[in-house]
C-alpha cells in the first residue's frame, strides 16, 4: 500500500512542524535557562523589579563605550551588540518586569562614551550599587583590541531616571 519511508517522512515533517511551532510561541521571558556565557559579566538584581515597580515612566538601556580604545565603527557596533544582548539576557532572568516595560516602550538604546576604563568601572560599580541590570563586555582579542579588554558596559533596561542617575553626566558617542 504505502511505502514506509513516505510514512516516516510525513510523520517527521508533522513532528518537526509541531515542535517548531511550540518553540516559536514560547516567550523568551518564560525561559529560565542562561543563554549567555563567557565574555560578559552580568549582575543578579534580586528584588529590583519591586524597587522599580513604583517608578513608572519610560525605560531605556545605555551602552557606555570606551572612547580611549579608538575602536573602528564596526568594532564599536559589534561590542555594543554583545552588550545589548547580554543585558537583555540578564534582564530576562533577573528583572523580567523591566524587560517587558522596555519592550513595550520601544526598546530605547542610547550610546554614550567614557574616556577611560576607570571611568567605565566607576559607572559599573555605581550601577551595581543602585541594583541596576548591567553587562560588562570583555573583548576576545581576535581583531583590533587586546584580549580581555573591557570595551562596553550596558546599563538597563531600567527606568530612565534610574539609568540617568549613574550615566546622566556622560556625552553621546
Amino acid at each position: 500500500m504505502f511505502d514506509t519511508s513516505v510514512i516516516v517522512g510525513i510523520s517527521a515533517t508533522i513532528i518537526s512542524f509541531a515542535v517548531g511551532y511550540a518553540v516559536a510561541r514560547r516567550s523568551p521571558l518564560d525561559d529560565n535557562r542562561s543563554a549567555s556565557a563567557g565574555k560578559q559579566e552580568s549582575t543578579k538584581n534580586e528584588g529590583t523589579d519591586k524597587i522599580f515597580a513604583d517608578m513608572g515612566g519610560e525605560y531605556k538601556m545605555v551602552l557606555v563605550v570606551r572612547n580611549d580604545l579608538k575602536m573602528g565603527k564596526g568594532k564599536i557596533a559589534a561590542q555594543c551588540g554583545h552588550a545589548a544582548v547580554g543585558a537583555y539576557e540578564s534582564g530576562v532572568r533577573n528583572t523580567p518586569a523591566a524587560i517587558r516595560k522596555w519592550q513595550n516602550g520601544g526598546q530605547a538604546k542610547i550610546a554614550l562614551k567614557v574616556e577611560t576604563e576607570e571611568a567605565m568601572m566607576e559607572i559599573y560599580r555605581s550601577a551595581k550599587a543602585n541594583k541596576l541590570n548591567c553587562c560588562l563586555i570583555r573583548d576576545a582579542g581576535r581583531t583590533q583590541i587586546e584580549p580581555n579588554t573591557k570595551t562596553v558596559l550596558a546599563v538597563g533596561p531600567a527606568p530612565n531616571v534610574a539609568v540617568d542617575s549613574v550615566t546622566g553626566h556622560l556625552k553621546l558617542l
